[in-house]
């Protein structure tokens, strides 16, 4: 389990850089919560098409008993996600 959280963690350091290479220097001087939260929006994508499948849950955890409720905390868990991204933004904007 452990080496999942590491992986999971790793993999949204990745996207972080991402998001400041597709959003630019600029974004990171004076971040907007938008990109971030579509960022977050976009990733939730490698979850239900990659590892769900890949843990037997099916597509989008199509095959639990409780697929949406499973989706909806998705959502809500990489809107935290995203806040996480803008708040640090924030913190490097001010910092520089």
């Amino acid at each position: 389990m452990a080496i999942g959280w590491i992986g999971h963690y790793a993999v949204g350091i990745l996207y972080a850089g991402a998001l400041i290479v597709f959003a630019g220097p600029e974004w990171l001087a004076a971040p907007t919560f938008l990109p971030a939260w579509i960022l977050g929006m976009v990733t939730i994508g490698a979850g239900w098409f990659l590892m769900q499948p890949g843990m037997g849950a099916g597509w989008a955890a199509s095959k639990r008993p409780n697929p949406m409720q499973v989706r909806l905390f998705n959502i809500l868990a990489h809107t935290v996600f995203a806040i996480g991204l803008y708040g640090s933004a924030l913190i490097v904007a001010r910092l520089g």
